[in-house]
Order: structure tokens, then C-alpha cells, then sequence
């Protein structure tokens, strides 16, 4: 800034209403979490108008500006291939954000209950069929990239949102899969978010959105542990 005071900016297209993301979930996350959670406060954001080449219409673009936080990403991607080098004060710091999140005033419809059932089926057939979905708030994009070190600030908010009970502790655990002793810390510090019939629907769940991202490019080295992980799951 003008002041020589560090930020952060982050530019992205507004999410119009074909897409699941909304348009205010970051500031929904800053106002109802930033002092419960180590992120990146919100200092400000501006929003204009300029032309999509591709689609021949205009979208709106929105920049928002926020406070500097020292740290970098544990994982260059969303998934993790070796030890993550955190401390154990990281690991409580987790938990304690995973917890505050999951526990928040507020958040805004995310993906239809058709969606996540669809998805856990196309992997599980009729195994959850009538497991009963409980929707609670949740960052929606609980990754290694998203989570910076040394010291723990969960960025990349434009997700939070309503979601199955345990989807972000399950897709911290599907992108960990790569690195078992890793995935086994995971699975042990969210023992009981993973565990019983909706803990495991969840882990289905994660399994499945992480998947078509595998069908798409992306994460390849998941596709067989994943691929295990699910067949284990359900083979208990």
C-alpha cells in the first residue's frame, strides 16, 4: 500500500448463480470467524465489470486486499507426498480451527443434498442411502495448499459454507493418502469427525469430489489410493 504496509490481493470472477460458491463467503468467513481462526483479515474489497472474450459477455471481477501473514503453503498443491514438518502446536492449532469453523454463527447454502448424494453413491451404491445428512459450516477447500506454516493460517475462503458433518477433516485425509504416515495422523487427530456411519459417508464424499479432479488431470498418484481407501471403507 501507499503507507508501505504488506497485503495480500486476490482476483477472481464473482461466482454468478450456476455456480455452488458464493459470491460473499469470504467476508461471510472473515466476519463470523476472523477472530476464532488464524486467517488473513479482510481490509477491503472492490468490485468491477470487464468482458469474458470467450463467452462474449461481461462478468464481474472482484479484488480483495488483505492483512499480510507470514508463511508458506505446507504443499506447493492440495495434496501432500512427504512429511509435513509442522509441530505439534500446528497440529492443536488444526484441530482448534476445525472446530471453530465447523461450530460458526453462520454460513451460507453450499451444494445441493442431490449432489453429495450422487456422489457418494456413484462409490458406495445404496451404503448411505438413508444416512441422514447433517449440514454444518465448513471451509469447503480444507487442503495442504490452503494450509500455511509454520505457524497455522487457513486461507481461501471463497468455499465456506454449509456442508455434510466431516467433509473437511475427510478431504484433508483423501489429499493426504499419498503419504501414509501422514494420512494416519490425519485420521488420528480427527478420529472421532471420521469415525460412524456419517463420518465415513463423508470420507466417501471427499473421495468422490477429489476423484473428478483426478479424471480431469489433476493429483493422479490418488487415484489408486483413493481407489483402496473407499474399497477398505466400505469393505468394513
Amino acid at each position: 500500500m501507499s503507507d508501505g504496509t504488506r497485503v495480500w490481493v486476490r482476483v477472481g470472477t464473482v461466482a454468478d448463480h450456476v455456480v455452488w460458491m458464493r459470491p460473499e463467503a469470504i467476508e461471510e468467513a472473515s466476519r463470523e470467524l476472523s477472530f476464532l481462526v488464524p486467517m488473513p483479515h479482510v481490509l477491503g474489497s472492490f468490485t468491477w465489470w470487464r468482458p469474458d472474450v470467450d463467452e462474449g459477455v461481461d462478468r464481474r471481477a472482484r479484488a480483495h486486499v488483505f492483512a499480510y501473514v507470514e508463511g508458506a503453503p505446507v504443499s506447493p498443491e492440495p495434496m501432500i507426498r512427504e512429511d509435513p514438518s509442522v509441530d505439534e502446536v500446528w497440529w492443536d492449532d488444526l484441530r482448534r480451527a476445525h472446530d471453530r469453523i465447523s461450530e460458526a454463527g453462520w454460513s451460507g447454502p453450499g451444494q445441493s443434498e442431490r449432489r453429495v448424494r450422487r456422489w457418494v453413491s456413484s462409490l458406495a451404491g445404496e451404503r448411505f442411502a438413508d444416512t441422514e445428512i447433517e449440514w454444518i459450516p465448513q471451509h469447503n477447500d480444507f487442503h495442504w495448499q490452503n494450509l500455511l506454516a509454520p505457524k497455522l493460517t487457513v486461507v481461501d475462503w471463497e468455499g465456506f459454507s454449509l456442508a455434510p458433518a466431516g467433509s473437511d477433516a475427510a478431504h484433508l485425509l483423501i489429499y493426504s493418502l499419498a503419504h501414509p504416515p501422514t494420512a494416519d495422523r490425519v485420521r488420528d487427530l480427527f478420529s472421532d469427525v471420521l469415525s460412524g456411519e456419517s463420518g465415513e459417508m463423508a470420507q466417501v464424499f471427499a473421495a468422490a469430489n477429489v476423484l473428478t479432479a483426478v479424471e480431469n488431470g489433476f493429483h493422479d498418484d490418488l487415484r489408486e489410493p483413493i481407489r483402496d481407501h473407499v474399497k477398505s471403507l466400505l469393505a468394513d
